[in-house]
Order: structure tokens, then sequence, then C-alpha cells
């Protein structure tokens, strides 16, 4: 295998995972409503929706590469047929609006709640940054997955095995109670499949892409099963640890930030600031995504479209973090889910 395979692999499973392992992922809160929940059957869920991420994300760089797409839109023509796909490709645009602001939300309740600092110091920062590096386009937002995805990798697997180490990880997790109200779903496979579904068509806007400029099939395959597999380990050691802290982990907006303030001082000072990077990564994909189809649609610049939806974003961002998720993430599940179900199909009757 050459080094440049090896460097493409890389560039796949840091972007791939990088994108979903966001701040709605790193900060407990998305596990918590779709996984935590169900209790132990919301760990059945998770080893279902890892599997998946896996198969189906190297379905998803096969058709970039194969359409040779320029845009996550042209992918979802092709798997879903024109009419549904104009359909899909609207409504994905206004999620990944959604999350672009639920990322700022994150950042100006870091900055409230950790620093004592205005709210919309932290939306401004954060905001600012993404843009710059957008600017960058697609080179820009895989070399910020590099750098940032193992990091948060790391950090996890360091706090995630000091949490087990000291709680003394006993069976007792397996007979968690599920909730029985507030659930995004009727029923844990329900709620695993729309969290998968959601993240499968925003980490499109980023696949699509890529896939299409990587001309090696096995850095391809390996890209997505090895970001699959960082995805599922990851979620699964997050997914213990608060339930190790369950429930007082559900009475935090920001669950891991209030694990690791009871853990230790350092690992809280670490935990913010890659929670914070994590919060950067995947509003970097929403934001290209959404000033790509915004300039490709109006024929604005760029730079014109970045601001627009910035702005439009910093407005919105006043809901709140934990609130956004709850409402935005289930809806748009259920909406991305015929993306899931073609996908699935093509896999094994491909057109």
């Amino acid at each position: 295998m050459t080094a440049n395979t090896m460097l493409n692999i890389a560039k796949i499973a840091a972007t791939y995972a990088g994108t979903i392992m966001g701040a709605g992922f790193a900060s407990g809160q998305e596990l918590t409503q779709f996984f935590v929940v169900y209790g132990n059957m919301g760990l059945a869920g998770l080893l279902v929706t890892g599997f998946l991420f896996c198969w189906l994300g190297m379905q998803i760089l096969e058709i970039s590469y194969k359409t040779q797409a320029t845009s996550y839109h042209e992918v979802l023509y092709y798997v879903c047929g024109k009419r549904i796909g104009l359909l899909l490709d609207i409504m994905t645009t206004l999620f990944l609006f959604g999350v672009l602001t639920i990322m700022l939300a994150g950042a100006g309740t870091i900055c409230y709640n950790t620093f004592k600092l205005p709210y919309s110091l932290g939306l401004a920062i954060m905001a600012f940054s993404l843009i710059i590096t957008t600017l960058y386009g697609l080179k820009g937002i895989t070399t910020a997955n590099i750098i940032v995805t193992p990091l948060l990798i790391i950090t996890i697997i360091i706090i995630g095995l000091s949490s087990l180490s000291h709680h003394q990880l006993s069976l007792a997790i397996i007979d968690l109670p599920p909730q029985t109200t507030d659930l995004p779903a009727p029923h844990w496979l329900i709620a695993s499949l729309l969290y998968l579904s959601y993240n499968l068509v925003m980490s499109t806007t980023v696949l699509a892409p890529l896939g299409s400029c990587i001309v090696q099939r096995p850095a391809r395959i390996l890209g997505s099963l090895t970001g699959g597999l960082i995805l599922i380990l990851v979620a699964g050691l997050l997914t213990i640890v608060v339930m190790i802290h369950y429930p007082e982990s559900l009475d935090h907006e920001i669950p891991m930030l209030y694990i690791t303030n009871v853990q230790h001082p350092l690992y809280h000072g670490a935990y913010i600031f890659i929670f914070t990077a994590a919060i950067y990564t995947t509003g970097l994909a929403c934001l290209y995504g959404c000033a790509a189809k915004l300039t490709a649609t109006t024929r604005l610049s760029t730079k014109f479209s970045l601001l627009v939806l910035v702005i439009l974003s910093l407005i919105f961002s006043r809901v709140g973090f934990a609130d956004l998720i709850g409402i935005i993430f289930p809806i748009f599940g259920y909406i991305a889910l015929w993306f899931t179900c073609r996908l699935l199909y093509l896999s094994f009757f491909p057109k």
C-alpha cells in the first residue's frame, strides 16, 4: 500500500468521523437522547448503527466516485431520484443550517457557562473561525479534521477509561431502565436509524466531493470502514460513561462537561478545549454544504453566502443548545430515513 493511499484512508476516516463527532456527539447530549434513554437496548442500537455507518459510508463514497459528484445534492438525486432528491436536497440545506446554528449555540454556551463571558462573544469567535476556514474550501476542512479528530478521540478514550476505572464498570448498566417520556422515537431501533440517517446525510456534504477525487478504491473502502469503526468505538465508550452517571447526567445540557467536572479539573479543562474543537469541525461541514448550495442556487459569491448564513445562524442560535438538538435532529432523522433505505437497497441492487 502506497503512502498516498494511506494518506487518503486517513483523510476519509478523519473527515467522516470528524463530521459526525461534533458538538452534539462530544457533549454526550446526542447519544443520551438517541441511545442512553433506551437503557440496555440503547447499546444494541449503537451496534446496529456502527455496522451501517461502515457499510453505507462506503456506498456514498463509491457513488460519489462513480458519478464524479462535486456536491452532496448529486448523490441525493442519484440515490433518491430527482423528485424526492430535490425535496431532500432542500430539507438537507435547512438541516445543515439548523446544525450550524446548534454549533454556534454550543460555542455560546461554553463561553457563558464555563468562562463566565458573554454568550455573544462565544458566538462571534466561532463564527469568525468557521468563515475563515471555509474560505479555504474542502482542503481547509479535511486539514482541520485530520488535526482535530485524533485529539478528540484520544481525549475521550483517556477520560472514558478513567471513568470506567474509577466506577469499576459492572453489568449493572445492562439493567438500566429506559425512559418513558421525551423519547425521539417509540422504539430503540427506530431511534438508532434516525441517528444514522441524519448523520449520513450530513456526512455526505463532505464525503461526496471527497469521494469523487479519491482514485484508489481500497482507500475509499478502508477509509469508510476505519471512520465507521472509530465512530462506534468512541460512541460506545461515551455512551457507557454517560450511563454510569445516569440519571444525574440527564439534568445537564452538556453531560460530558458535568462528568469531567466531577472527575478532575485537568480532564474538565481538556474536554472544554476538545468539545469546542468538535463544534468547530461539524460547523465547518455544515457551513461548507450550505454555502455551496446557496452559491449554486443564487449565483452569490462564496464570501457573501458565508456572511449571510452566519448572520442568520447567529440570530437563531439564541434558542439554546440542548433544545435545538431535541427539536431539529429527530425531525430531520425521519425525513432522511428514506435516503438510508434507498442507499441500503442500492448497496445490494446497484443501478
